[in-house]
């Protein structure tokens, strides 16, 4: 009898132990669900929704520019290009789905604005119709060539400086960019491009057709813009000391970027924007690993803190502020190390 007891009770014993590890995978992967549906509407779609408004503000007052050419009225175009500028940032750490396929990101966002090309476009008869616009190569349209009309080379245009045939062209460009922009929300909402569910059916949707692929698209994303951020857009101007490859010269802008573009890998991290504040990837990281879900914390917020200590205009910072610089390049490629070789292999150990 005793030696049957003993038996049972080492039985018991791994029944029990199974029963806590299938609780805990199920605890995982309702969080999993969970995170991803709230990021996909508190992040993601909100983040483009709030991008097609500023960019509608922008090609408004523009039209309000081409009316009335003063530097009230440029200067509120100038805000409303940092504006629609912080939130198309902020959506760098995702650059999966339509704006990737559809090619949306270079038609937005392309960089340094070739000046020959441009007065050319400038000094040319052609008519910037909607169909001239979209045919244009890509760094003539966008963010660049609306910020360099607004700002001037050295970022002191006065609006009497601006032609008529400037503004007809700055309006084409708003206008291109609102609607590239509304196109980029349309393809993500249920109701039209429906792009969003692709997320939310991760597991068994087409693009995501296991959970895995999906967290390993939302963390190499995140990855992505890290090093795209540091080894990119700083280090490649810092070590060639150029500043033409600086990506917002005109309007000394380019820290401003850097740094949203990190806040964007923090929205999506802790799934916060605009005031509202969901479940992110913290929420699933808190569950397996809470000495790692402080260490990205950390990370990410010496990352914004390195980019605020360069107080020059990132163009000339590159000679006057090389301490800080390469401090904050050292800095993001920490966060971005420590997704590589943490976030990543804990995914790839509890996400199947």
């Amino acid at each position: 009898m005793k030696k049957i007891t003993i038996i049972l009770s080492g039985t018991l014993l791994l029944i029990s132990a199974c029963k806590k590890e299938t609780i805990k995978e199920k605890i995982s992967e309702d969080m999993q669900a969970s995170v991803v549906q709230q990021l996909s509407d508190n992040v993601y779609l909100s983040t483009y929704a709030e991008l097609e408004l500023r960019a509608a503000k922008l090609k408004l007052d523009i039209e309000a520019l081409k009316t009335q050419t003063t530097n009230a009225n440029l200067n509120i175009c100038r805000t409303d290009w940092k504006a629609a500028r912080e939130v198309w940032e902020n959506s760098e750490a995702w650059l999966f789905g339509p704006v990737a396929t559809e090619s949306i990101d270079p038609r937005i966002d392309t960089w340094p604005v070739d000046f020959v090309r441009l007065d050319s476009v400038l000094q040319s008869q052609a008519v910037f119709s909607e169909q001239y616009v979209d045919d244009l190569e890509e760094s003539l349209k966008g963010f660049q060539p609306i910020e360099y009309l607004l700002y001037g080379l050295n970022g002191n245009k006065d609006a009497s400086e601006l032609t008529a045939r400037e503004l007809d062209f700055l309006s084409s460009l708003a206008a291109n960019l609102d609607k590239l922009t509304t196109e980029l929300h349309s393809s993500w909402k249920k109701s039209n491009g429906d792009y969003i569910s692709e997320l939310k059916n991760f597991g068994s949707s087409q693009e995501f057709p296991t959970r895995l692929s999906l967290y390993e698209e939302m963390a190499n994303a995140m990855i992505g813009i890290c090093d795209e951020v540091a080894n990119g857009k700083i280090n490649e101007v810092f070590i060639h000391l150029d500043s033409m490859g600086e990506e917002s010269p005109f309007a000394k802008n380019s820290i401003t970027d850097f740094t949203n573009n990190i806040k964007g890998v923090k929205n999506v991290y802790l799934g916060t924007f605009n005031g509202v504040d969901g479940r992110g990837i913290e929420d699933f990281v808190r569950l397996h690993n809470l000495s790692l879900d402080a260490s990205i914390k950390q990370k990410t917020e010496l990352a914004i803190l390195a980019l605020g200590q360069i107080t020059d205009p990132f163009g000339q910072a590159i000679t006057t502020q090389p301490i800080q610089v390469q401090a904050a390049i050292d800095a993001i490629n920490s966060l971005k190390t420590e997704m590589e070789t943490k976030l990543i292999p804990l995914i790839q150990l509890h996400v199947q």
